[in-house]
Order: C-alpha cells, then structure tokens, then sequence
C-alpha cells in the first residue's frame, strides 16, 4: 500500500459521524418586514428600479418607455413575448448582445432589495442573468421575504437549484476616491416588474 493510500484509509475510518453533532436549527433573524416598500427602498438604495405602471401600462410598454433604444428583447418567461427567446440562444457570446433580457425571479428579499435567479429562470444559460445590457425581473409581491434567514429557511429553491445567484441591482464598482460606477461589469440596470 502507498503512503497515500494508506493515509486516505486512515482518513476515511477515522471520519466522525455526521449525524454525531448536528447542526442548529437556523434562527429567523433580524427585522421580519417582507413589505413592498421595504424591497423597494433597498433596490433604490443599490440603483435599481422599479418599473412604475402608468394607465392601460403592459411590460411591453413600459419597457419600451424605459429602454427606447433597446432592439434585442429576449424573454425568459411564457407570457411576454420579446424579439427573441432565451431557448433561441446558443452561447454567452449570443447573450451579449442582448439589449434587454425579461426574467422572472421565484423571490425577492425585503433588506436587500435582491432578487433570486437560477438555471430553472434562466433555461440554463446562467450568463444571460451577467452579459445582458438591462434586465427586467417580473417579481410578485407575495414573494418577498425579510431577509436572508428566511429566504434560506423558507424558500425551497436554494436547496434544490444547481446553480443560484442574488442579484442586487445593477454591477457597481467604486475606486479608492469613491467614484461609482454602475453598470461596471454586468447588467447596466436591474429594473423590477411588479406582478399583479
């Protein structure tokens, strides 16, 4: 037997068992307001948006109200229809030039203004979430939650979803002297939906 060996069997006999010291169950923590106007304050906080409806208002008026500019919308849900569908994307290098990317985000987090996002939103090209110049996230308000401890406690995509990210806004960056930069090197807006 190699020395290796014979240190990773020596390894794994002496392994504790798991079940001998479990962990503690995890405390709900800290301010329990899953409110609207908390998320919203927290996203204006981090330089995020929210998309405010006017009269007769659809998402795709307010989008093109908000990004007039914008050629490539691609859509990531069933119901608002873009110029292009995120399953019509091949590679990353086909996200970048997206102008606009519409995704809906399982929930939000009140503290943080943060939405949650994974492959199940993203139809598996997670980068789109990054490379796209604006997304616009449909969030519905009876999905907020206060906080961190209960989104982890409450909210069953974390423990089932291969790949996860909380995004808060939009990428920002600061230099020694302060300046900040938004948009830096991700989304240039992160603008938020309300579902009704």
């Amino acid at each position: 037997m190699s020395s290796r060996d014979a240190i990773l069997s020596r390894l794994r006999d002496n392994r504790p068992d798991p079940n001998a010291h479990p962990l503690p169950p995890v405390a709900k923590l800290g301010d329990m307001d899953a409110g609207k106007a908390r998320f919203e304050n927290s996203l204006q906080i981090i330089g995020g948006q929210v998309l405010e409806r006017q009269e007769n208002d659809t998402l795709a008026t307010a989008i093109a109200r908000t990004f007039p500019d914008s050629k490539i919308i691609c859509s990531a849900v069933p119901d608002f229809e873009g110029t292009i569908r995120i399953e019509d994307l091949d590679s990353p290098q086909q996200a970048a030039s997206v102008d606009v990317l519409v995704v809906r985000s399982p929930f939000g987090i009140a503290e943080m203004g943060s939405i949650y996002l994974s492959e199940a939103q993203l139809n598996n090209l997670n980068s789109a979430a990054h490379l796209t110049q604006h997304i616009v996230v449909i969030l519905s308000p009876k999905n907020l939650t206060a906080n961190m401890h209960t989104a982890y406690m409450d909210r069953p995509e974390f423990h089932t979803a291969n790949y996860g990210v909380l995004m808060s806004g939009p990428s920002a960056t600061a230099d020694i002297q302060g300046v900040l930069v938004r948009g830096a090197q991700g989304v240039r807006t992160l603008s938020v939906w309300w579902e009704e």
